[in-house]
């Protein structure tokens, strides 16, 4: 099933918005994870990939947040210089 055009407007806008706010080499990273092949002949160029899709139903996908330990305890996580050490 396709998916309706308002859809694909939302998908388009989020696509523009992320390629504006990304440094070349993201922007890279990101075409590359969806595109296959990119065959030229002649005039004519054939460019196959595949369209990174959230699941049917589904129109927003949230991640949990990855935790942020601090494993340096009370006095951080720099080594302590002479001063800091009471020597």
């Amino acid at each position: 099933m396709l998916a309706d055009s308002e859809t694909v407007a939302k998908y388009v806008a989020d696509l523009h918005d992320l390629l504006n706010e990304s440094s070349f080499a993201e922007r890279k990273s990101f075409v590359r994870s969806f595109i296959k092949e990119v065959k030229v002949t002649g005039d004519d160029v054939l460019l196959t990939y595949t369209m990174p899709m959230l699941p049917r139903g589904l129109t927003e996908e949230k991640l949990p947040v990855l935790p942020v330990d601090t494993l340096g305890g009370e006095g951080g996580t720099r080594t302590p210089t002479h001063c800091c050490t009471g020597s």
